[in-house]
């Protein structure tokens, strides 16, 4: 999440709006509701991580299929595979990302970042578009509601687990669209 800055001497600052789906907007815990899956991410951000990540490509071959309502076809997944057909440090990334995820505190430095973000979206008047998904995966119940209480946002709901885009592309594009088109010209 880009941490945007307020607006100076009446400027619109240099972000226009923010548009976000399926996130952790605020820190959690393991025991929350809005919480990574333990089974998943506790193993991750241990040593056992490394040959889930670098050998198995955990979150290609499993991750993607369960985040998604639709089954994804064998162009789909070829095109995802793309990028980590080879094991080992192309796909470090994706190990290093879900070790950054901020779960009781830790990292530490990436927690007060997602801290600092959820205070600053509670008070911004940045227009925001939250596109909601329908059942969702990881931006429901408490942190759903959070959201729901930012200012200058706009709510869509659309159908799709955790990969909003995969289950709904063209009801998200008409969405971003239609806010776009709303956002001030000045920038």
């Amino acid at each position: 999440m880009h941490r945007a800055r307020p607006a100076r001497h009446g400027s619109p600052g240099p972000v226009a709006g923010i548009a976000y789906l399926e996130t952790l907007v605020a820190p959690v815990t393991w025991d929350s509701p809005n919480a990574p899956n333990p089974d998943l991410f506790r193993p991750l951000r241990s040593p056992a991580g490394e040959q889930m990540v670098l050998t198995d490509n955990v979150f290609i071959e499993q991750v993607l299929q369960a985040g998604t309502l639709r089954q994804l076809d064998d162009a789909d997944l070829a095109a995802y595979r793309r990028p980590y057909l080879d094991p080992g440090e192309s796909r470090r990334p994706m190990l290093t990302w879900a070790r950054e995820i901020p779960i009781d505190g830790e990292p530490a430095d990436v927690h007060d970042v997602v801290t600092a973000n959820a205070q600053w979206m509670r008070t911004c008047d940045v227009p925001k578009l939250f596109v909601n998904g329908a059942p969702g995966a990881l931006l429901t119940g408490p942190l759903r509601e959070l959201c729901r209480t930012w200012p200058a946002q706009v709510e869509v709901t659309v159908n799709g687990s955790h990969f909003l885009p995969e289950d709904s592309p063209a009801e998200i594009e008409s969405a971003l669209a239609q806010w776009i088109s709303r956002l001030p010209q000045s920038i």
